[in-house]
């Protein structure tokens, strides 16, 4: 999609929007009828279908010839990802959802400061959730524009309020990396947490996305943090980019998966698995106790195993 004739700047830069899908045609409209109402009017919408068997292309079709369209064998979301990142030839890269959708002037927002500052590599903004029933919630925090070149780090331990379709970069830092496409949860951290670290970073603190919680999207993120457990953490402290100058993070970050998984475990209802991760966590860093929210949890799930046992 080029909108290239519809009132822009003469100096207006091309921003190339990645679209990965696979079997979202039910989500994707939204999200390109988003696109459709942006107010930045340079647009290369780029989908990339990821084998999908439901009516995606048919979605797709209503908005041709607007879109280029790129259809490839069911290879993850990493794979879709890279191959949008290969076919880009916009100035700035932004990635969206196929679940989610932008506010009218998001992208417009987060170009400008790109354009503004010129030693921002990443632009990245507060989002909106949406539950099944269109409800929007935003939970506010006092949050504030800010800039730092450290961002990486309240990344991965779980600091920062980050949304993959929040962000934007300039393309010359976006395709310095790819995403792993050996993992199929965390890899959007993987890959963010390196644009951090060789870019200095803005934070936009009003929200720009809206991004959708159902039931597919949930169980996604509980199977994929379960299977591969702590893989995610070698793919960013043991690759050798980093030169070993994350090695401190270690076990703040292998704590802080084994967490991850046991709260999402107890969610969904497993609480003696939850229990053995939580054990794992406080193996790993003691420290881990002191966090009561978790702490009340695996109390909780005690109880109800031991209550059921003495039925």
């Amino acid at each position: 999609m080029s909108k290239q004739a519809d009132g822009r700047a003469p100096d207006s830069p091309l921003v190339s929007v990645i679209i990965p899908t696979y079997n979202y045609g039910r989500y994707l409209g939204k999200a390109l009828q988003s696109l459709e109402e942006q107010t930045c009017r340079n647009l290369e919408v780029i989908v990339v279908d990821d084998g999908s068997t439901d009516d995606t292309k048919s979605v797709v079709a209503r908005f041709a010839p607007a879109i280029v369209y790129l259809y490839q064998e069911n290879r993850g979301v990493s794979s879709a990802r890279n191959t949008g990142l290969q076919r880009a030839s916009g100035e700035f890269i932004t990635f969206l959802d196929a679940d989610d959708y932008l506010l009218a002037d998001s992208l417009e927002a987060t170009a400008a400061v790109l354009q503004a500052r010129p030693d921002i590599g990443i632009v990245f903004t507060d989002t909106y959730s949406c539950d099944a029933e269109g409800r929007l919630s935003h939970k506010e925090k006092g949050g504030r524009d800010r800039v730092s070149d450290r961002f990486y780090e309240e990344l991965l331990l779980g600091h920062l309020r980050f949304q993959t379709s929040g962000t934007m970069m300039r393309s010359s830092l976006a395709k310095r990396f790819l995403f792993p496409e050996d993992l199929s949860n965390g890899e959007d951290h993987v890959y963010f947490a390196k644009v951090f670290f060789a870019g200095k970073g803005y934070f936009l603190a009003r929200p720009t996305v809206v991004n959708l919680h159902h039931e597919d999207s949930l169980r996604h993120q509980v199977d994929g943090t379960i299977r591969q457990e702590a893989a995610f953490i070698s793919a960013v402290l043991d690759d050798p980019f980093y030169g070993g100058a994350l090695e401190y993070m270690r076990r703040k970050l292998t704590s802080k998966r084994w967490l991850e998984i046991f709260r999402r475990l107890y969610l969904s209802g497993e609480g003696p698995r939850a229990r053995e991760y939580y054990m794992k966590a406080v193996a790993t860093r003691p420290s881990s106790l002191f966090k009561l929210s978790y702490l009340s949890k695996a109390v909780k799930s005690f109880l109800r195993t031991k209550q059921g046992a003495s039925r």
